[in-house]
């Protein structure tokens, strides 16, 4: 069992029904009870996820800054920070659900022991106590095997 490695992620984001699709390198590791998701995104914005059995927290720095957790039928609170404004968040998470293969070997039984896997969240969002948006994020992770 592998706890760490190189990563393709493919994001895909459906807001009110309009997908968009990113594709990153990154990283993955296990630590602890957690799997943690590591990459760049365009505009020098690091990104962190960390996925728990029923949390997940997603964490950007750089030219923006934001914070949001999803909790399986809660609403939690977030923020996000870029140089013209400062919101405050809100997520209604829906549901939060992590696929794995199925013959994949489990030492941790909620955590999946490597790549390929994906992690599909639903929630709604609010910015400002103001509904933004219903959104419908799909996480793919798969093993970058080039060097």
């Amino acid at each position: 069992m592998k706890d760490s490695g190189k990563a393709i992620i493919i994001l895909e984001s459906k807001v009110d029904g309009e997908k968009v699709t990113h594709r990153y390198k990154g990283e993955w590791f296990r630590k602890q009870k957690s799997l943690f998701i590591r990459y760049e995104e365009d505009g020098d914005i690091r990104s962190l996820i960390r996925y728990s059995p029923n949390e997940l927290s997603v964490k950007r720095n750089g030219a923006l800054k934001s914070e949001q957790l999803f909790v399986p039928g809660q609403s939690r609170s977030g923020s996000y920070r870029s140089p013209v404004t400062v919101f405050q968040l809100e997520t209604h998470t829906k549901s939060l659900i992590l696929h794995v293969k199925a013959s994949q070997d489990h030492n941790e039984p909620l955590l999946p022991s490597s790549p390929p896997f994906t992690i599909e969240w639903r929630y709604e969002l609010f910015v400002s106590e103001q509904m933004s948006g219903r959104f419908h994020i799909r996480l793919h992770l798969q093993e970058d095997h080039e060097v």
